[in-house]
């Protein structure tokens, strides 16, 4: 039993880190993040990205909405990123390293989560534009495998290097 501690204690300190900060964001009303949250840090820059790559998009914001004359894009709560963005916070967080290591993992963490979504939200609206078909299999079920497969190797690449370097073993 003494073998399994480690890991027993990962695996609650990680849910218990999740739980709490899930809890946390439902506190949140949909109001602030659709009128803040989504409006100023996702789809302001999402339009900027679209409206730069393709002037013609002509691409507006309405809080949560992303707009233009040819499709409609909402992003919702759970769509934000912020259920990988919580699981790889309290990954790190439950990882047995320094805190300087965990403050790092949780920047990098986060602007990698923040990236991909940004990347999926442009990639959504193209796709919503182009190739509607295809709207539903993407959003429901390719990007978020992409995107979490993209999380768990920068998790594993950050542990390798957040782990002293006298304590690997070899693999």
């Amino acid at each position: 039993m003494q073998h399994y501690r480690p890991q027993l204690s990962f695996v609650l300190l990680l849910a218990l880190g999740y739980v709490a900060l899930d809890w946390c964001y439902r506190q949140v009303p949909d109001q602030l993040l659709a009128d803040h949250i989504y409006r100023w840090g996702i789809n302001q820059v999402a339009a900027d990205i679209i409206n730069t790559v393709t002037p013609a998009a002509q691409v507006k914001v309405d809080a949560h909405r992303l707009i233009s004359p040819r499709a409609t894009l909402e992003v919702v709560r759970g769509c934000d990123g912020s259920g990988l963005l919580f699981l790889l916070i309290a990954a790190v967080l439950a990882f047995r390293t320094s805190w300087s290591h965990k403050l790092l993992g949780l920047l990098a963490a986060a602007a990698l989560v923040y990236l991909l979504n940004e990347a999926r939200v442009v990639a959504l609206y193209f796709v919503l534009v182009r190739y509607p078909a295809w709207f539903v299999p993407l959003h429901a079920s390719l990007i978020p495998v992409l995107i979490i497969a993209l999380s768990a190797m920068f998790y594993q690449w950050w542990t390798r290097w957040a782990i002293p370097a006298d304590t690997h073993v070899a693999d």
